[in-house]
């Protein structure tokens, strides 16, 4: 037996007259060979992350590498009808449809039926058609009651090309439903159909409450979908393949059509709780140190408060040092409700290890002197991990990998998609669709006239062009035809006629447009209407049509005018270059699949290591990066992004950093004091600086609105020692190349006061001094200028892209005669356009300021 043991890998080592045990020889072959398959060749591990919280073991610290996403696209052919912020087209049935703004499951309010005094069911129908025939459909609604259990029910019911409802009891010719028991709790109800036999194209959707008479008699609708999924799909729902979270997280509810907005991936640090300055402080507490706190006080249980996300059903264990304070556990869903008190609480500079309920989303670990009155103690280090292993203390360190503004399509069964992948230390997007706004800027001409309802045409807007899918701005989705359009809000797409894959066919009603049954519109006319204006006679209600042949006493009101007698949001003038703004017009949006896909780098923050052992990771979409959100400043007191007196763009979820001119900014913490969404960024004022400028990354809290949950994300880590290093070197060369080239495209751009090129100045600012040229300015603003020749109207395209926002744009004809004057308007981040009095061409000249 050996009496030695080596000081690297612990062999046995023998001297003198020591036995040699077999098993111990053994040992020492098995440690050898061990050790050398750290050093040899090893295929890296392939990791896949589905959407949500889940947990990662890895063999070996490493980083994710070979990073891939796909892009997938959810429509839900009801556009917002679901989302019952308004009683919309909700307006058929013998039940009263009430918008209730204090219930809601998303957005601000849910759609209510009350049969509390009913003597029979009520029913409320969409008057909206759903072209369905030919589908596999998964429709379905998210549904609560008052109190109880009372029955609801949702159909989908044939709908006649009259308009009416055509009720029998087969699904090809009549309906189909199902019931719903609902519950105090939201939950989802659904169903899957094959409507690919059925003889009907158009459905309607109805929801019921079928109980009455009793004050249960009350049922909450929110979220209602209607999906054309694929065969695949269809056939996973029929055997049963998917359990009921797994559909929620498939299937979310989405305002229209939403494609894969801005992905990313966190896996949090091994201790999963933040610094104290970012807990929920109770007045009386201090926090002295990152994880030091001071609680003085002489009300019991005065206690402040972590919120952590976890997962349900998994052992976690609560550390620190609480003084003669107490560490706390408590449970939360998904909605922030409690759901369990863990009976304990860490009273001495020990350690406790439960496991989450199933249900559990969030812990609430709380620092409080729970039943002593008077108390002056400090809480140090507190850690809460993973597992049941006891742990040396960490601060919490978490790593990210944001794609901002990153937008991943698909077709309906995800045949073509976009794809996200990551080649040479960069990421990069192989775009099979496009995304793009159908304003007034673009080319409209009028191509025929109908009854009810007229078509209008763009010629050459893209090449080859298939998988068209066209949102209204109201949301709705419009039907894609490949035979003659024949209703309003349609498209005309046919694979086997060359002209629909090059030229863009629309339907539009005359009662949205306002144009007379037999009036043809002019092209400026039409581009008023994609701008959101409907055309009227004026002095006459701005909700009749314009019917005159003498083209005299034309007048446009904006879109989602009500006071159809007033003349508030009108005018004389054909708005053809104005965008309506009083009612947050939207304007019609078109994704096509491209006849070829296009590779673009893209942009991304962050980067991911696995740690050997077990990791918390998230996966989802809708971060926002670095807004440069408006600040609300309370003097004296703090300053806060995303509060709801000067919002963010989305309302928050959850806020991930803050920065300060670019660098992360440790003192600002989340707040639930008036909030936009659920908690804002605030930073004390102490802390503030005037002189700076203040960015907030944040989930967005308004999912359905801006992004379709991702299905997954491939990627892979090194398995062993050899392969982490030839990562590692990787990774080094693919960063000295990059940093090479931007310190050469450096040398470039910075120029001196005196307009030649300086190689080594810093500052900070990149200058063209061309007759088309801009200056980037240290403070982040762009200003750029040029000339250009006009014809009466024209695209001028900026020298650079704007990263972000096109401020102003002012523009000037080079004349002296004092009545000519230059139109602007229509910008984008890389182009405006600019209208002359019609005549020969024109020079304009031009400025703009944006960042």
């Amino acid at each position: 037996m050996s009496g030695n043991k080596t000081s690297n890998l612990n062999m046995h080592h023998w001297t003198g007259a020591d036995p040699v045990l077999r098993t111990e020889f053994n040992e020492n072959f098995e440690k050898i060979d061990a050790f050398a398959g750290q050093l040899l060749a090893e295929e890296p591990a392939p990791v896949q992350l589905g959407y949500g919280m889940q947990v990662v073991n890895a063999k070996q610290t490493s980083m994710l590498e070979n990073v891939s996403i796909k892009g997938r696209t959810l429509v839900n052919l009801l556009g917002r009808e679901g989302n019952f912020e308004n009683s919309g087209k909700w307006t058929e049935g013998n039940g009263d449809l009430i918008i209730d703004a204090t219930v809601r499951k998303f957005g601000n309010a849910s759609g209510k039926i009350d049969n509390s005094t009913g003597t029979g069911e009520k029913v409320r129908y969409n008057s909206q058609p759903l072209y369905l025939a030919g589908k596999y459909v998964l429709y379905g609604v998210w549904a609560r009651s008052a109190a109880g259990a009372p029955q609801g029910e949702l159909f989908l019911i044939v709908r006649n090309a009259d308009g009416t409802v055509k009720w029998t009891n087969t699904v090809d010719n009549g309906h189909c439903s199902f019931y719903i028991n609902a519950t105090p709790e939201w939950r989802f109800y659904y169903q899957a159909l094959d409507l690919t036999g059925s003889s009907a194209p158009y459905y309607t959707a109805r929801i019921d409450v079928n109980t009455f008479g009793t004050t249960n008699d009350v049922i909450y609708y929110d979220g209602l979908v209607v999906y054309e999924i694929s065969r695949d799909e269809f056939t996973a729902f029929r055997e049963n393949k998917l359990n009921y979270d797994q559909v929620v997280a498939k299937y979310p509810y989405v305002d229209d059509v939403k494609h894969v907005n801005s992905p990313y991936v966190i896996k949090y640090g091994e201790n999963l709780l933040p610094p104290f300055h970012e807990w929920i402080l109770n007045p009386n507490a201090t926090a002295i140190e990152p994880y030091k706190l001071r609680l003085v006080t002489n009300t019991v249980d005065s206690y402040s408060t972590a919120r952590v996300a976890v997962l349900p059903g998994r052992h976690y264990t609560l550390s620190g040092d609480p003084g003669s304070g107490n560490y706390e556990v408590y449970a939360c869903d998904s909605e922030y409700n409690f759901i369990k008190d863990f009976g304990q609480f860490l009273a001495s500079n020990s350690s406790i290890t439960f496991k989450t309920p199933s249900t559990a989303s969030y812990l609430d670990i709380r620092a409080t002197n729970r039943n002593t009155a008077s108390i002056a103690t400090t809480f140090n280090q507190p850690m809460l991990y993973l597992g049941t292993a006891a742990k040396p203390f960490q601060p919490r360190n978490d790593d990210y990998l944001f794609f901002p503004n990153v937008q991943l399509a698909s077709s309906v069964d995800g045949t073509a998609c976009d794809t996200l992948f990551q080649r040479d230390g960069k990421y990069w997007k192989q775009a099979r669709f496009k995304t793009m706004d159908l304003d007034g800027s673009l080319p409209w001409k009028f191509h025929n006239d109908n009854t009810g309802f007229k078509q209008v045409r763009i010629e050459n807007l893209y090449t080859n062009a298939r998988n068209k899918t066209v949102i209204k701005h109201d949301g709705k989705i419009l039907t894609v035809t490949p035979a003659a359009i024949s209703l309003a809000d349609s498209v005309y797409h046919n694979p086997s006629d060359p002209i629909t894959l090059n030229n863009l066919y629309i339907s539009i009603a005359d009662t949205d447009s306002g144009w007379g049954e037999l009036y043809e519109p002019s092209p400026t006319e039409i581009q008023a209407y994609f701008n959101g204006w409907k055309m009227f006679e004026w002095g006459k209600p701005n909700n009749t049509a314009y019917t005159r042949t003498d083209n005299t006493l034309k007048a446009w009101v904006q879109i989602g005018e009500t006071d159809y007698g007033s003349p508030k949001n009108t005018t004389r003038i054909t708005p053809s270059t104005t965008i309506a703004t009083a009612f947050k017009y939207r304007p019609y949006r078109l994704t096509y699949e491209l006849a070829a896909p296009v590779a673009e780098e893209i942009l991304f923050e962050g980067g991911i290591s696995f740690r050997e052992g077990l990791n918390q990771v998230e996966v989802g979409s809708g971060m926002i990066v670095r807004e440069k959100a408006p600040l609300t400043i309370n003097t004296g007191i703090a300053v806060a992004m995303g509060d709801i007196t000067f919002p963010s763009e989305h309302s928050i979820r959850k806020v991930t950093a803050a920065y300060k001119n670019g660098q992360h900014d440790p003192g600002w913490y989340e707040s639930t004091i008036n909030p936009f969404g659920l908690v804002k960024a605030r930073l004390d004022w102490m802390n503030y600086d005037p002189t700076a400028a203040y960015t907030v990354t944040y989930l967005a809290l308004d999912q359905y609105a801006l992004t379709c949950n991702l299905e997954s994300i491939q990627g892979e880590y090194a398995s062993n020692l050899k392969k982490v290093v030839d990562a590692l070197a990787a990774h080094q060369a693919d960063v000295e190349a990059r940093v090479s080239a931007t310190e050469n495209l450096a040398r470039q751009v910075h120029i001196s006061q005196k307009g030649v090129i300086n190689p080594w100045g810093d500052n900070n600012s990149a200058i063209s001094k061309a007759a088309n040229g801009y200056q980037k300015l240290p403070s982040g603003l762009i200003l750029q200028w040029g000339t250009a020749e006009i014809t009466n109207s024209g695209a001028v395209t900026f020298p650079v892209a704007f990263p972000n926002y096109v401020m102003h744009v002012y523009g000037q004809v080079e004349t002296s005669v004092a009545s000519q004057t230059v139109g602007i308007g229509s910008y984008s981040n890389t182009q405006f356009m600019a209208w002359t009095v019609t005549g020969p061409k024109q020079t304009i000249h031009w400025f703009a300021i944006g960042y």
